[in-house]
């Protein structure tokens, strides 16, 4: 999800200059300007961008999903009780990792050492991305047919993946507390997975635009939903709402 990046700054008070001259700052405190207040330290932008690199590669490399999806070619899972069972397996782990993490602290301080900026601030106490990512797919295959949750999880992956990294290198324009630049380059994304279902003759181009545009919209909206979930359930009974149209 494309978020406006928070700059991070030291608010410690300036040292009292002692008699005679100006003091130097004490341990551990900011540096004072020449008129006596403290130097604000913001975060590296290219540090912040690399972290965001690296959580939305494992998020595009879920893609795999969606296009064995449509194209069937692993010996297992085919069918929608076997994509069933492995989800259900995966959520279950997922959930049960997660929960550890957050509730015991050596894990949680582990799992951030570890994974540094690619675990957001608010994950520390609530279920990763990945997590949500997961249970919005099992969700997507039990309710929406394989083309449909196909283009709905795809947009998930592909859209929201997008939206975060143009947003991080070039947001400029804010709008929903999010950048304009960031949900353009989402809806891009959106548009060309829609664009390959539909050439495949999965989706007719109708239902599949239709699920780009939904898609879009939700991830630049201020939903009080996980972009995962809010993506992929909207698209894909946006989607599902059309095919009965077109029926």
């Amino acid at each position: 999800m494309s978020k406006p990046r928070k700059d991070l700054a030291s608010t410690a008070p300036a040292p009292a200059p002692a008699a005679g001259g100006t003091s130097a700052p004490a341990a551990g405190e900011a540096p004072a300007t020449a008129a006596g207040a403290p130097a604000v330290v913001t975060a590296d932008p290219r540090r912040i961008l690399r972290a965001e690199l690296r959580r939305k590669a494992i998020h595009l490399a879920f893609v795999i999903v969606p296009i064995t999806l449509v194209h069937p070619w692993l010996p297992w899972p085919r069918t929608r009780g076997e994509w069933t069972v492995l989800l259900v397996l995966l959520v279950l782990t997922a959930v049960s990792l997660d929960l550890i993490r957050i509730h015991e602290h050596r894990i949680g301080t582990f799992f951030r050492n570890f994974f540094g900026q690619m675990i957001r601030d608010h994950e520390a106490t609530q279920l990763l991305g990945s997590t949500y990512l997961l249970i919005a797919t099992l969700l997507a295959v039990d309710l929406f047919p394989p083309p449909v949750a196909a283009a709905a999880v795809g947009f998930t992956v592909l859209g929201d993946a997008l939206a975060a990294l143009v947003g991080r290198a070039s947001g400029r324009t804010r709008f929903f507390g999010k950048s304009l630049e960031g949900t353009l380059g989402g809806l891009a994304a959106c548009l060309a997975w829609a664009s390959y279902l539909a050439v495949g003759g999965h989706l007719s181009w109708e239902v599949a635009i239709s699920g780009a545009l939904v898609a879009s919209l939700v991830e630049l909206l201020p939903i009080p939903l996980d972009d995962n979930l809010g993506i992929t359930l909207f698209s894909g009974y946006a989607m599902k709402l059309m095919m009965g149209m077109y029926a």
